[in-house]
């Protein structure tokens, strides 16, 4: 699965000139150069906010498109996690929360997928309603990942790693506003890596990267360029050392 998805990947961005600088003025060079058209998804879950602010993806992938040569899909494909050949045809999956997924094969086939090669961005709600305790949203994501993957290390991602610039450079700093109270109180407000020996194969996001863009537009360019990043380092990445 990820093979393939990752090779056809690269044979775009060599072909399409994704490293162009993000201007403007690009724009209509970028729809000569878009390649094949690539996916991603939000993942199945049976709480009912599992697709929340979905009304965001096609604003989050027309910015992909107007400051990438990528050809993404509008909205991401729903990823049921009973089926393990649904979650393999995507080499990015988003996820909410994945405390709601309790069942012992839908964890079992979430651990395949990210084995095979695919990536997971398991991104916090900043809502108070919501997640009332983001350390206890993290502590519980966290073992979630670690019942999945016994020998997994999981540990917060500095600054100087590629996901935080690997496209864009970015620090928390682009998505942190004062408005955000209960989500940067969190004392481990930041990206958690989960690592499977030297390969990142999902990251933990407590910056609520597609919450409050309507309340705090200022927020908007900073999480859509993590989104990309997040992207574009799961389809790029190999063995961190």
């Amino acid at each position: 699965m990820s093979t393939t998805h990752r090779r056809h990947f690269l044979k775009l961005l060599c072909t399409c000139a994704v490293g162009i600088p993000i201007l403007p003025t690009w724009g209509a060079d970028f729809e000569k150069l878009r390649g094949d058209r690539v996916g991603w998804a939000r993942l199945v879950t049976p709480n009912k906010d599992w697709d929340v602010h979905a009304d965001r993806d096609p604003a989050l992938a027309q910015f992909i498109r107007a400051n990438t040569s990528l050809d993404i899909q509008q909205s991401p494909a729903p990823a049921n996690p009973a089926y393990l050949d649904e979650l393999c045809r995507h080499p990015f999956i988003y996820a909410k929360d994945l405390r709601w997924v309790s069942d012992a094969t839908q964890l079992t086939n979430i651990g395949e997928y990210l084995r095979r090669g695919g990536f997971m961005c398991v991104d916090a709600c900043a809502t108070e309603s919501v997640n009332p305790d983001m350390e206890i949203y993290l502590r519980e994501n966290s073992a979630i990942f670690k019942r999945i993957f016994p020998e997994a290390e999981i540990r917060k991602l500095p600054e100087t790693h590629g996901i935080y610039n690997c496209y864009s450079k970015l620090s928390r700093a682009d998505v942190y506003t004062a408005d955000m109270g209960n989500q940067a109180r969190c004392a481990n407000y930041g990206l958690f890596g989960v690592f499977l020996g030297d390969r990142m194969v999902a990251v933990i996001s407590m910056y609520g990267l597609e919450c409050g863009w309507p309340q705090t537009p200022q927020r908007t360019a900073g999480c859509m360029k993590f989104i990309l990043n997040m992207y574009m380092y799961a389809m790029t990445a190999g063995p961190e050392r």
